[in-house]
């Protein structure tokens, strides 16, 4: 899953630590604000996946291959952080090309023909906004405050 952030309300904090910052320490703050974002999307998309009472029928429907050991929900997968430029990424959850044990999770999220697609991930994305806004504002202010005395 990728979602793009845009931070609204935060322009000018954020035309403040550009001013103020190499592209090194912004290319850094950036890499931080994602590995701090990871687990607060995680832990948003763990409560969002659909969860079994009986870990024996978790992925049941989906072929044979969906013999699964644990729920996908507590398996939500996370990616390393990736840094281009100044900016960083990380991918967390499902692709529609995943092939893990968890993969069914991806016809639950996009749907099939036979239901209709629950849209968790993306979902997410949206709750999770708030949060990632916030660990972002703290980051630049922090840098701010330490920089700019």
């Amino acid at each position: 899953m990728k979602i793009e952030m845009e931070f609204k309300g935060l322009e000018e904090l954020v035309k403040a630590f550009e001013a103020a910052a190499s592209d090194e320490d912004i290319k850094a703050i950036n890499k931080k604000i994602v590995e701090k974002s990871e687990p607060v999307v995680k832990r948003i998309m763990s409560g969002k996946v659909p969860k079994s009472a009986d870990i024996s029928k978790s992925g049941r429907g989906f072929g044979t291959k969906s013999s699964v050991s644990s729920h996908a929900a507590d398996n939500v997968p996370v990616g390393a952080v990736k840094v281009k430029d100044t900016g960083a990424t990380a991918e967390v959850g499902w692709d529609k090309s995943d092939k893990s044990e968890h993969f069914y999770v991806k016809f639950i999220n996009w749907g099939t023909i036979y239901q209709p697609p629950r849209e968790f991930i993306f979902a997410t994305g949206r709750e999770a906004d708030g949060e990632l806004q916030s660990i972002a504002e703290q980051e630049y202010q922090a840098y701010l405050d330490n920089t700019i005395k």
